[in-house]
């Protein structure tokens, strides 16, 4: 694996834009492996494949790659918010590969996969749709809530421009696949309980600390009305996972802590 990119590639494209998009979709093709599987070359998908950019040969697992000169803010621009939401709703969404590159040197500083299963209806947030006057009237985009996925789920592949050793990659990633389930409420549930653990920054914790975080959930899920009983289930779930340990009554550890994004 390289952490450079090739730019000539942009050469024959006017819009900054699509220069990125063929140099940085190129550039994953060529260098990066399945983190599922371990086959060391994915494939590119036809243009205009909805939402996905890559392919893994031996398992077909599907890939997007979203990437942006510098850091990323809270969020990422996505695509059309119906075909994600309906994506979402049918467990067919890809996994994500979140680059971070420094242009006009085209290089790598960081990139993440994001496992699709930590994806849920609540991280995405839809845009307001182009006004009468544009291209695309009417049409609706999303972004999708970077800061608001635990960090379990941003898996460091590239980290400060250095390369990780692609079996921890692999080995972390299939250590959250126990965190998988197709029913979209209760992935929702478990990664906003996930996430409000490891907003709390530290390793020990207590039922009382975790309460602290109630009106937050009650405002993500609105139709609940029993948040701490929910709350206590899904510690029991992470518990029987081993995210987390069950210390004594009301005392727990989270396990598991991995890089910050």
């Amino acid at each position: 694996m390289d952490i450079h990119m090739d730019a000539t590639l942009g050469l024959n494209y006017h819009s900054p834009q699509q220069q990125a998009r063929v140099i940085t979709e190129v550039w994953a093709a060529e260098n990066m492996y399945c983190v599922m599987c371990g086959e060391p070359h994915l494939e590119h998908l036809q243009n205009n494949k909805p939402v996905a950019d890559l392919f893994c040969p031996n398992c077909q697992n599907t890939f997007e790659l979203k990437s942006h000169n510098g850091h990323y803010g809270s969020v990422i621009a996505d695509g059309a918010y119906e075909t994600m939401m309906a994506r979402l709703m049918d467990d067919n969404n890809p996994h994500l590969f979140v680059m971070e590159y420094r242009r006009p040197e085209y290089i790598v500083e960081n990139l993440w996969v994001i496992p699709s299963y930590f994806f849920t209806t609540e991280i995405i947030i839809k845009r307001k749709p182009l006004p009468p006057t544009a291209r695309r009237a009417g049409w609706t985009g999303c972004n999708i809530a970077w800061k608001n996925i635990p960090t379990q789920g941003k898996i460091p592949v590239i980290f400060q421009q250095e390369i990780l050793d692609p079996n921890l990659v692999r080995e972390k990633v299939s250590a959250t696949t126990a965190l998988a389930t197709s029913k979209i409420q209760t992935r929702g549930w478990l990664m906003d309980v996930l996430y409000c653990l490891e907003k709390m920054g530290k390793e020990y914790f207590t039922l009382r600390d975790v309460y602290g975080f109630t009106d937050y959930l009650q405002e993500r899920h609105k139709e609940n009305h029993n948040i701490q009983p929910k709350i206590r289930q899904q510690l029991q779930f992470l518990r029987d996972k081993g995210f987390v340990e069950f210390l004594s009554r009301g005392e727990y550890r989270l396990k598991n802590i991995g890089l910050t994004a």
